[in-house]
């Protein structure tokens, strides 16, 4: 996708960011076009993290505790369409930066602000990571073997869940406001992200009085699960007649076919689920997973190997997708990166993440100012 035709050209984005909620978001907005300028302190230092989550951004090194700091975040609000940040609730304001201030100096303006709990909850000011998320909104308790203990996720799905609704919400605001003229604060929740994934849970639980607990592999209301293979593990889901006929086929044991007919009722396999699932085992335990994976497709069911994620970087999938993806580091080396889902604009993974305050003295010079009362970190590398 070429620059002209990306659905952000032409919007500026500036963020005062950290860890990965807003930054997710404003890279989601940088692959689609939009400038991004990201406001650091000048003795900011980059994690791991820090390479997959800012290509193509902008950095400007600002001390925002002097009064010069803040005279140029407000001259860079003036030219900006999108402000976001993740700050604790509470440290906009006293830095000098909330919405109340930066919407005085530009109406316009769409303000984005990632908190873990949203600014009006009794939890606002509970200290909130990704695993707090996790634990607060049931995700973790429903994660695990039934008889074990809650689990935390392998990844980090209410950091990346609420960049998502972010760069989403950002989209709305921007579409509003071609037809109104009005900025817009957002006001965004990471448990509120993640409790909109609930389903139905909620009337589960209030409705019909469920009391939902872990089922490990398996998948809650279907019949679908994990298998042991003789050298890994498999997935099959038979969620048809047709599909369970092709695993009663497979594993040469008809008997299973009393279990599910081709009639909407005539499905009792969850209330036997435990016996089924011992006699699928019992088969695929006896053979490798490409065996089984190669045989169940070949009857239709539903199924895939469980990779691990020394497999998935060398799937055919992420070439014939374009899903695995090189950028620079600014010194010679890259980082590797996932792709975008959606098309992303040309140069999106050719532009090395900033250097803390690497474009400092550029911004400020567009703005018409000089460099007075700002470190000057151009060049600087961290690690």
């Amino acid at each position: 996708m070429s620059q002209d035709n990306a659905s952000m050209a032409g919007l500026r984005v500036v963020a005062v960011e950290h860890f990965i909620a807003s930054p997710y978001c404003t890279q989601l907005l940088a692959d689609q076009g939009a400038e991004v300028i990201k406001v650091e302190s000048p003795d900011a230092v980059h994690s791991g993290y820090f390479p997959t989550l800012n290509r193509n951004k902008r950095s400007i090194a600002l001390d925002l505790k002097s009064a010069e700091g803040l005279e140029a975040l407000s001259a860079l609000i003036r030219t900006a369409d999108v402000f976001v940040t993740n700050l604790a609730p509470g440290a906009p304001a006293r830095m000098g930066f909330d919405y109340e201030r930066l919407a005085a100096i530009n109406p316009r303006l769409i303000y984005v602000q990632i908190t873990g709990f949203g600014l009006n909850s009794p939890y606002r000011n509970i200290p909130a990571f990704d695993g707090v998320i996790q634990a607060m909104s049931g995700m973790m308790d429903l994660t695990g073997e039934p008889d074990g203990p809650p689990m935390l996720s392998g990844l980090f799905v209410p950091d990346h869940l609420t960049g998502l609704w972010a760069a989403l919400a950002v989209s709305n605001a921007v579409l509003r406001r071609n037809r109104t003229e009005q900025g817009a604060f957002i006001d965004l929740s990471m448990l509120d992200c993640v409790m909109s994934f609930l389903s139905s849970a909620f009337s589960e639980v209030l409705l019909e009085g469920s009391t939902l607990t872990r089922i490990g592999s398996k998948v809650r209301g279907s019949y679908a699960s994990t298998y042991r293979a003789s050298d890994g593990y498999v997935y099959l889901a038979p969620l048809t007649a047709r599909m369970w006929r092709g695993v009663a086929e497979v594993v040469a044991r008809p008997e299973l076919l009393s279990f599910m007919g081709d009639g909407p009722d005539s499905d009792i396999r969850l209330a036997h689920r435990d016996k089924l699932d011992a006699v699928i085992e019992g088969w695929t335990s006896q053979h490798p997973v490409a065996e089984v994976v190669a045989r169940m497709r070949a009857v239709g069911v539903a199924s895939s190997a469980v990779h691990t994620m020394a497999e998935v970087v060398v799937d055919p999938h992420l070439e014939a997708r374009n899903m695995l993806r090189a950028i620079p580091d600014g010194s010679g080396d890259r980082y590797y990166v996932p792709g975008s889902p959606i098309p992303a604009v040309d140069d999106s993974f050719s532009v090395a993440p900033p250097k803390v305050g690497e474009h400092t003295d550029e911004i400020l010079a567009e703005l018409g100012l000089t460099p007075a009362g700002v470190a000057d970190t151009a060049g600087r590398r961290d690690g």
